[in-house]
């Protein structure tokens, strides 16, 4: 019903709201569709809802006084990179022809489409800083750096409000057509064509409980992926 549980939407959109006040929520027309087409009783349906409130009321009563470590979430995979040593550590920079060669793979958009004038100037200036190899500004350090990881067999997931341009407009990992619906994903082409995308940039909901849930899960699944989970804003990060 809005932005949090304090908020009042009928402020800002009272005719809008006027229309959700009068709706049936989702969970009760799907009950009456179950209900109507003999998929379930009401007793059946009422001893559900009875589970799923007690599970969350035990819950919500055990968060009082449950205690856990850290170490208790690692998974195996995670557990089998914990135990090397810090003198295994290798050398995380790259030759700066390698730099060079990825920089031009990244920061070349296809002539053919059509970008927003702008978004085509960012690139272009970023293909210079690269041949020149100064002035690199944050969004390509921050491509080089995926694309280097990409290369060396790593995947790399960025998540978060705004993350396929850049809550300000720095990284532009997606650059999107000016013609037709689609963008163009310049780190593809560091990336080997195959079923598993090896760069994932998708903007989320505004729900960060959730969302950085599902990618703490994701990163704990697959510790050979960089995994982040970007904030738009303080409050966000703070509420998450």
């Amino acid at each position: 019903m809005g932005h949090n549980e304090l908020d009042q939407p009928s402020f800002t959109q009272p005719l809008m709201y006027k229309q959700v006040a009068k709706m049936t929520p989702v969970a009760r027309l799907y009950e009456a569709e179950l209900l109507e087409n003999g998929h379930l009783s009401a007793e059946e349906i009422q001893e559900m809802k009875d589970i799923a409130k007690g599970l969350l009321e035990e819950a919500y009563a055990k968060s009082k006084t449950l205690t856990y470590r850290a170490e208790d979430w690692v998974t195996q995979e995670w557990a089998e990179i914990m135990e090397h040593d810090i003198a295994d550590a290798v050398d995380t920079g790259i030759a700066v022809d390698r730099v060079r060669d990825l920089g031009l793979l990244i920061t070349q958009l296809p002539q053919e489409a059509e970008f927003h004038r702008l978004v085509r100037k960012i690139f272009e200036t970023r293909n210079r800083c690269v041949q020149e190899g100064r002035d690199i500004d944050w969004g390509t350090a921050e491509a080089l750096a995926f694309g280097s990881l990409i290369q060396d067999g790593y995947k790399v997931r960025i998540s978060g409000q705004d993350v396929e341009r850049g809550t300000f407009s720095h990284r532009h990992a997606h650059v999107f057509y000016q013609d037709r619906d689609g963008c163009y994903i310049p780190l593809n082409n560091v990336a080997a064509a195959g079923p598993v995308r090896n760069f994932i940039a998708s903007n989320s909901h505004l729900s960060e409980f959730a969302v950085l849930g599902y990618e703490l899960g994701y990163a704990q699944a697959s510790p050979n992926s960089l995994n982040i989970w970007e904030a738009q804003f303080g409050d966000f990060a703070n509420g998450a």
